[in-house]
């Protein structure tokens, strides 16, 4: 039985990854947090496997800051930090600060369930952030996701048939490609996809 603790301070997300974990009977959310200051009491307390918890929070302390007195203080325990923002940067910070894992929180059910699972298998997950491709004049990198949907745009698959394949939702497509366009500074998707397949940057990831 997987133990689990679940910190994030926006309670309809807060319970929906409880329900998800929940569904699985090899799991135990042993406890649902809101606060930073929580954490390590709740980490003495029920002697979890594993933490997932939000990089921003509310309390004195952040994410990063939390992961690294938790992986001093109980160096077995795993930890896995979520974020809702398509920053980079959180990534690096991440693994600085001892993490295990990371994942984005728009990720579908089952990618939680596997980074869980893999995370304490003894494996490390996060977005390979790797590769760059420059458009014009502007040298970028892009998560995985977005690597994903601009691969699919250049399929010419619909907003809706790339929400489907991904499993995420039709919102989060129009978001992940309005950010592609501002990072790029191209004005249209058939000019951000020509670019690409002209690249070959899209047919598929490279790993």
């Amino acid at each position: 039985m997987i133990r689990l603790i679940i910190v994030d301070d926006q309670k309809i997300l807060l319970e929906g990854l409880k329900k998800i974990f929940e569904g699985q009977r090899h799991i135990e959310v042993v406890s649902t947090l809101s606060f930073s200051e929580l954490v390590e009491p709740a980490c003495n307390r029920f002697r979890p496997d594993a933490v997932l918890l939000d990089i921003c929070m509310e309390g004195k302390n952040s994410g990063i800051a939390l992961t690294r007195r938790l992986k001093k203080k109980y160096p077995g325990q795993k930890v896995i930090i979520m974020t809702g923002f398509q920053d980079v940067s959180f990534i690096e910070m991440a693994r600085d600060a001892g993490a295990d894992s990371f994942i984005y929180k728009e990720s579908a059910a089952r990618d939680f369930i596997d980074c869980l699972e893999r995370t304490l298998a003894g494996e490390h997950l996060f977005p390979d952030v790797r590769e760059k491709v420059t458009f014009g004049a502007c040298h970028i990198s892009l998560t995985d996701r977005e690597l994903d949907i601009l691969r699919l745009v250049c399929q010419n698959l619909s907003y809706q048939e790339i929400a489907d394949e991904l499993q995420i939702s039709k919102r989060t497509v129009s978001f992940h490609i309005s950010n592609m366009l501002s990072k790029t500074g191209h004005k249209s998707l058939i000019g951000l996809a020509v670019e690409a397949a002209d690249k070959g940057y899209a047919p598929s990831r490279q790993k």
